[in-house]
């Protein structure tokens, strides 16, 4: 008989390992602490517009991407970026008029990010993925793995947790407790978009375009660092999306919307405040994202793909992966598939599945 595996967390990493150990023979259960699959992909719809709240862009270097988006047929295109672009170095300097190089292009997903990760879903047995089943408790013994949500007991025989390390370790009570060191470690293990508020704004036409502007805004001063234009392949539906500084957490929501609005209207003039909807994303409010243990100091990506990650525990019966622990551009989409197909090879090589 197969031996069983339960997953934690249905993003993109859970999702392919899950699909991936399937097709060995595998009898695997994913659970999910969300009311939907994605984690930090997470692509909302507003009108006929599909806007990205999480991961969004990749490019050629991100060749472990590419390779699933060959394999499970999705649709991606080109990030415009035709037109004059914007820089705002400090407060007192207006904006100035760049140019920004597109000879190393970024995608996006034609039908929004979530494609990939429905393409995924869709090949997974009926009934794989369980919603809003939050982990709370793992008990490993000598024969068998207990995993413990709010509403079922699972008896496995391995346990793949695709958290972010800090939020593993935060949520998730453990027996016997994990080692201090790698307790240690996933405290200072940057969490990707914890800090990040996405923003976007919705249009009926694209009026940068007709201004000969590409959308993009980069601003040292904020309250929006990154913007980009986030239109739809066949042009029916229009958005601007990006990123509101790490400063803009101690504001409401209203007060932000007030600091975003006085900015587009120095940079685009006064169309910019005729938009449809207005929706943002605060990651470090997000429950199942953000980990009250993680150190706030820490740089982007800091202990990304550490050593303490690669190997499992508990005698081969708990692997932690998840984009942080990626060796491989970890925190992004490449890293989330390359932590997928790691654990998927090392459980191949243990042999663990029996005859």
């Amino acid at each position: 008989m197969n031996k069983s595996v339960v997953i934690i967390g249905a993003g993109l990493t859970g999702l392919l390992t899950a699909y991936r150990l399937q097709e060995l023979g595998f009898r695997v259960t994913v659970v999910e602490a969300r009311e939907r699959i994605g984690g930090r992909i997470h692509t909302l719809e507003s009108g006929n517009a599909k806007v990205e709240m999480g991961a969004t862009w990749f490019n050629e270097s991100h060749y472990h991407l590419l390779d699933i988006i060959d394999e499970f047929k999705v649709s991606f295109f080109e990030q415009f970026l035709t037109g004059i672009s914007y820089f705002q170095t400090f407060s007192n300097v207006p904006p100035q008029e760049i140019t920004v190089p597109n000879d190393s292009p970024s995608y996006r997903f034609s039908n929004g990010t979530i494609d990939l990760l429905n393409a995924i879903h869709s090949k997974l047995k009926p009934n794989t993925v369980l919603l809003n089943e939050a982990v709370n408790e793992i008990v490993f013994s000598e024969n068998t793995s207990i995993v413990k949500t709010s509403s079922q007991i699972f008896k496995v025989d391995v346990v793949i947790t695709t958290l972010p390390p800090a939020a593993l370790i935060d949520q998730i009570a453990f027996s016997p407790e994990l080692p201090n060191e790698l307790v240690s470690l996933a405290e200072q293990t940057h969490t990707w978009m914890q800090d990040s508020i996405k923003v976007a704004l919705t249009y009926k036409k694209p009026f940068w375009r007709e201004q000969g502007k590409s959308g993009t805004i980069f601003s040292n001063v904020g309250p929006l660092t990154e913007f980009y234009d986030q239109s739809n392949l066949e042009t029916k539906s229009y958005a601007l999306v990006g990123f509101a500084s790490g400063s803009c957490a101690r504001f409401t929501k209203e007060q932000r919307i007030e600091k975003i609005e006085a900015q587009l209207k120095m940079v685009f003039g006064e169309e910019a405040l005729h938009y449809e909807s207005y929706l943002e994303t605060a990651w470090f409010q997000e429950e199942f994202t953000k980990s009250n243990r993680q150190v706030e100091s820490l740089f982007p990506h800091q202990n990304g793909g550490h050593a303490l990650y690669q190997e499992p525990l508990l005698n081969n019966k708990l692997f932690i992966s998840g984009s942080e622990t990626s060796k491989h551009h970890s925190g992004y989409m490449e890293g989330a598939i390359f932590a997928a197909e790691s654990v998927v090879a090392k459980l191949k090589n243990m042999h663990i599945t029996q005859p």
